[in-house]
C-alpha cells in the first residue's frame, strides 16, 4: 500500500516519519513522489521526521514580488470594517436591553426618513391630535391578529400608537416583532390609524458597486460541523485537492489558482450540547479535539490562501448575537496557516469589495413569525435587507445580548450578502447585492429531520471580486 512504502522509503534512510506526516502526504496526493521530492530536498536527516519538517521542505524558495505579481502570490486586501470583536459594552442589565432597542429605533428611523413617502413624518405623541392622513415611524411593540387585519402598537422615543393593518394592505413579508417600520394611515376614532401603507427602509436601486481591480476568487465555505459523525470528509478531502489543482477539467484548475480567500460563515464544528442526545451523532466529544482534527484536516491548503473564520451557534464563544470572534486558544490551534478571525456578523472589505458576513441564525425565526421557508435562504436575506436588519424579532430561538449598539443593523450596503445555518445552496441577486448561502459539509441528521433542515452538502460557491459573479462547485456530485 502507498502509505506504507511512504514509511519505507524514509525508513530505508534512517528516518522514522511521525504518522501525521504521513497523513499530510497522503491527502495531498501521490505521496511517494512527494516523499522522494522530500528526501532529496532535506539537507539534514533527523531521525524523526516531523509534519514541519514535511512542510519546510516542500516551500518553494520565496521571490520578490511586484504589485503586478501579487495577484499570483495570492495577496488580497482585508479590511475589517464592523465587528462586535473586542468592543462589547453589554454589562447583561435590563437597562442595556433599553439602550439596545433605542440604538436600533434610532439608526434604522433615520433611514427611513430618507425615503421620499416618509418626508413629513410626526412623532407618535401628536397622532390623537392629528386627523387625516399622516406619516408616522415606529419599533413594532405588539402584534394582535384578527379576522380582517392585524392590530399593531408601534413607539417611538414620544410615546405609543396603535394603528390597524387590513388585509387587503400590501405588505410581504407581514410586519414582525420589533422591527421598525413606516406607516402612512388615516388617524380614526380615539386615536387609532387605520394604515393604508407600510413601508420598509430597504436598499435603493442605484447604488454604485464595488468590484475588485483584477480577478481574484472567494471561496464561500460554510457549516463545516466537524466532531459530528456525518461530517462528509471524503467530499471535504476532494476540495483540498482541488484547491491544490489536483483534480477537475482545466477551467476549474485555473479558477482554483486564483482563489485567493476563504470564507467561513459559521458553524466550524458540531460543538458539544447544542440539541437534545446530540452526543450520539459525535465523532469527536470535546471542542478543542474538534477544532484539532479540522486543523488537520486543512493541511495541505494552499499557503497562500487567506481563511477567514466566523462563529456560530455550534461554537465555542457566547449564543446571544452578536458574537464574537474565537477565543485565543481556539485561534493558536490555527496558527500554521494564514488565518483571520472575525465575529458574527462582519462586514468585511476584500480587495475594495464589501462583503457583510453573518451566519445566520434568525432564518428560523423569520420560518416562524412571518411564514417564510428556511430552505428558501435567499427570500429571507431579501426581508433582512428590507428591515434593514438581521434579527428583528427579540425572545424566539435566536437569543440577543443587550449591546449599547446594535451590531444587528444593516446600516450599510454590502456588494456580497452570505449567510450558512441552514445548510441549502442558494446564490441569487436583489437590487444589485449579491446573496449567498453557503451549504454545509455535513448530511442530515435525525435532528435536522425533525428541524425541517434539508441539506444540500458539499458545495461552494465561489464569486469573482473582478465582476461579483458566482459559480457553484460541486465536491458532493
Amino acid at each position: 500500500m502507498e502509505r506504507e512504502r511512504v514509511i519505507a522509503l524514509f525508513q530505508e534512510e534512517g528516518m522514522l516519519i511521525q504518522p501525521e506526516a504521513v497523513d499530510f502526504l497522503m491527502r495531498r496526493g501521490d505521496a511517494v513522489a512527494m516523499a522522494k521530492k522530500i528526501l532529496q530536498r532535506l539537507k539534514e536527516k533527523p531521525l524523526i521526521l516531523s509534519i514541519d519538517d514535511i512542510k519546510n521542505a516542500l516551500k518553494e524558495d520565496k521571490k520578490v514580488i511586484s504589485k503586478e505579481e501579487k495577484y499570483e502570490e495570492g495577496e488580497v486586501e482585508i479590511e475589517v470594517i464592523k465587528d462586535v470583536t473586542g468592543k462589547s459594552r453589554s454589562e447583561g442589565k435590563i437597562t442595556d436591553f433599553a439602550k439596545l432597542f433605542r440604538d436600533r429605533y434610532e439608526r434604522i428611523a433615520e433611514l427611513l426618513k430618507r425615503r421620499q413617502e416618509l418626508r413629513n413624518v410626526i412623532p407618535l405623541k401628536r397622532v390623537p391630535k392629528m386627523s387625516g392622513e399622516i406619516s408616522m415611524i415606529g419599533i413594532v411593540n405588539e402584534i394582535r391578529k384578527g379576522e380582517n387585519g392585524n392590530v399593531v402598537e408601534i413607539e417611538d422615543e414620544s410615546d405609543v400608537a396603535t394603528c390597524y393593518i387590513p388585509q387587503d394592505v400590501a405588505i410581504s413579508p407581514p410586519v414582525v416583532e420589533d422591527e421598525v417600520v413606516g406607516i402612512i394611515g388615516k388617524v380614526g376614532r380615539r386615536g387609532l390609524v387605520i394604515a393604508q401603507h407600510i413601508i420598509r427602509p430597504d436598499v435603493s436601486f442605484g447604488r454604485e458597486r464595488n468590484y475588485a481591480d483584477q480577478e481574484a476568487y472567494v471561496a464561500f465555505v460554510s457549516d463545516i460541523h466537524i466532531g459530528s459523525k456525518t461530517f462528509l470528509r471524503k467530499e471535504w478531502r476532494e476540495f483540498i485537492k482541488w484547491l491544490n489543482g489536483e483534480i477537475g477539467n482545466a477551467r476549474q484548475r485555473e479558477v482554483a489558482k486564483k482563489v485567493k480567500c476563504i470564507v467561513v460563515p459559521g458553524d466550524i464544528v458540531d460543538g458539544i450540547g447544542i440539541y437534545p442526545n446530540q452526543e450520539e451523532d459525535l465523532e469527536i466529544e470535546d471542542f478543542y479535539g474538534q477544532y484539532k482534527m479540522l486543523a488537520r484536516e486543512m493541511e495541505g491548503l494552499p499557503e497562500h490562501i487567506k481563511i477567514i473564520f466566523q462563529p456560530g451557534n455550534h461554537d465555542a464563544v457566547r449564543a446571544p448575537l452578536p458574537q464574537p470572534a474565537l477565543e485565543k486558544d481556539i485561534q493558536d490551534i490555527f496558527s500554521q496557516f494564514n488565518t483571520l478571525f472575525v465575529g458574527n456578523p462582519c462586514f468585511l472589505r476584500i480587495d475594495g469589495v464589501e462583503i457583510l458576513v453573518y451566519h445566520g441564525q434568525a432564518i428560523q425565526d423569520f420560518a416562524t413569525h412571518a411564514g417564510m421557508d428556511q430552505n428558501k435562504p435567499t427570500e429571507i436575506m431579501k426581508c433582512m435587507l428590507q428591515m434593514r436588519h438581521m434579527a428583528p424579532i427579540y425572545g424566539d430561538n435566536t437569543p440577543l445580548a443587550p449591546e449599547v449598539h446594535d451590531y444587528l443593523v444593516i446600516d450599510r450596503v454590502p456588494d456580497i450578502f452570505v449567510t450558512g445555518h441552514v445548510h441549502t445552496t442558494a446564490v441569487e441577486k436583489y437590487r444589485g447585492i449579491l446573496l449567498i448561502n453557503a451549504s454545509a459539509w455535513q448530511s442530515q441528521t435525525e435532528y435536522q429531520k425533525m428541524m425541517n433542515f434539508s441539506p444540500d452538502p458539499a458545495k461552494v460557491p465561489l464569486v469573482n471580486l473582478k465582476n461579483c459573479q458566482a459559480t457553484i462547485m460541486d465536491f458532493g456530485s
